[in-house]
């Protein structure tokens, strides 16, 4: 039985991906780079997939403070900013 191999140079998406990961990680961002989101969101200090485990409750309960005006503007600006981080 033969094994034909495809063309050396061509990689397959995983592969691509895998090189794409690679390089993000050993990307050094610096804080002037970040845009203000980006700041804003890092600031906070938790990771973006902290939104996640509750998600309903944490939408419901934010849209219920928001909408009885009980949140601090600044406040407001850094949770919309998580928000936008994590992809909500």
């Amino acid at each position: 039985m033969s094994v034909r191999h495809g063309d050396a140079s061509a990689q397959s998406p995983a592969q691509q991906l895998r090189m794409d990961i690679a390089t993000v990680r050993s990307t050094e961002v610096t804080w002037e780079q970040l845009n203000e989101v980006e700041k804003s969101a890092a600031s906070i200090g938790v990771a973006p997939d902290a939104w996640k485990p509750i998600g309903w409750l944490n939408e419901g309960h934010y849209g219920e403070l928001l909408r009885s005006n009980a949140l601090d503007g600044r406040l407001t600006q850094k949770i919309e900013a998580f928000k936008t981080v994590a992809g909500q």
